[in-house]
């Protein structure tokens, strides 16, 4: 089963990180993380439809470096 995130407050989704915003996902969007890099995680949203990255400088348990382990 692939880990799902739920967005407990609006965000901003960026094209890559550090760049331009290109969207916002409200509070309760379910996203599915792909990997990380640094405070940055790469999202995909709509069944796979959507990408973009998050900031997020919170530790997510099972999603570190490249390759998160889903659980």
């Amino acid at each position: 089963m692939e880990r799902v995130i739920t967005l407990e407050k609006t965000q901003y989704v960026y094209l890559k990180e550090g760049g331009e915003v290109c969207n916002r996902l409200n509070r309760g969007t379910k996203v599915h993380p792909l990997k990380r890099k640094g405070e940055w995680i790469q999202i995909t949203w709509r069944n796979g439809k959507k990408k973009g990255w998050l900031h997020l400088p919170v530790d997510i348990p099972g999603l570190t470096g490249q390759k998160p382990t889903f659980s």
